[in-house]
């Protein structure tokens, strides 16, 4: 009741702001064309306007405020419109709009503007655009490729391997969104081949050279000429006649001398 008493009493706000609108569709084919529209602030002020003439006790009737999601694919709105009397709250139908400039903070505050006056002239009733906007905001948002802030999820998915980056890469996008996903998947996959097959080689080569060190290190090197002469000289020299010796009796003589020697 109460937001209908606020509709009843809103001015539609003037399309004071003009767009140019210039660029080539799928096909390849240029486009152009102009609209006009009312900005946020003007689509507020004719809702306040209006929320100011229909007090009551010279309280209002109703307030909003925005709910809003600025997720990995896209922007999601909701306006959500509080009657003041009751606390009783409605929330409006989300409105979502791909975000093809993602990290770009400027881009994405645009868009951000753009889904909360698309959210709230639908809450209250307001024609706020032309209807060459939306045409063209879905023409522009089905050229445009910021392909660093892909880059930038991308290399977050594969390097760190986040999940908010993957559902990301796997979730809904235009065709050239996607062209350029599926361009950079082939690049890694081909990369990631090639990397691989380098490294099997150099295992390979390892393992072989491993091989062949082993094998080296079981071949006895021959021994030089002065190792043998040396190993026949060191070599302690066996009796050739140990069983052709006897005790003999020394002679008196022999005794004599021996006794002499050991000084008795």
């Amino acid at each position: 009741m109460h937001l209908a008493m606020v509709k009843m009493a809103i001015v539609q706000p003037k399309k004071t702001h003009l767009v140019e609108v210039r660029g080539t569709t799928q096909n390849s084919k240029p486009y152009h064309y102009t609209y006009k529209y009312a900005d946020l602030a003007d689509v507020d002020k004719s809702i306040m306007d209006a929320i100011k003439k229909t007090k009551q006790d010279n309280r209002p009737l109703l307030t909003y405020y925005f709910d809003i999601d600025n997720g990995a694919e896209g922007v999601t709105v909701e306006t959500v419109i509080v009657d003041a009397a009751t606390g009783y709250s409605v929330r409006t139908n989300k409105v979502w709009f791909k975000n093809v400039n993602v990290g770009n903070a400027q881009e994405t505050a645009s868009l951000i503007s753009y889904g909360k006056r698309y959210s709230l002239s639908a809450a209250f009733g307001i024609a706020s655009e032309d209807d060459d906007d939306a045409q063209a905001q879905k023409m522009n948002q089905s050229q445009v490729v910021d392909e660093n802030a892909i880059k930038i999820i991308f290399e977050d998915y594969v390097n760190n391997h986040s999940i908010k980056a993957k559902n990301w890469i796997k979730g809904k996008h235009d065709k050239a969104t996607g062209d350029y996903i599926r361009q950079l998947l082939g690049d890694y996959e081909l990369n990631h081949h090639l990397d691989k097959s380098k490294q099997k080689a150099i295992d390979r080569r390892k393992e072989k050279d491993q091989q062949v060190k082993e094998a080296v290190s079981k071949i006895k090197k021959p021994k030089s000429e002065d190792e043998v002469i040396k190993d026949i000289v060191d070599k302690p020299k066996a009796d050739p006649f140990p069983d052709k010796k006897e005790d003999a009796p020394m002679s008196e003589g022999q005794q004599s001398l021996f006794d002499d020697i050991l000084g008795d």
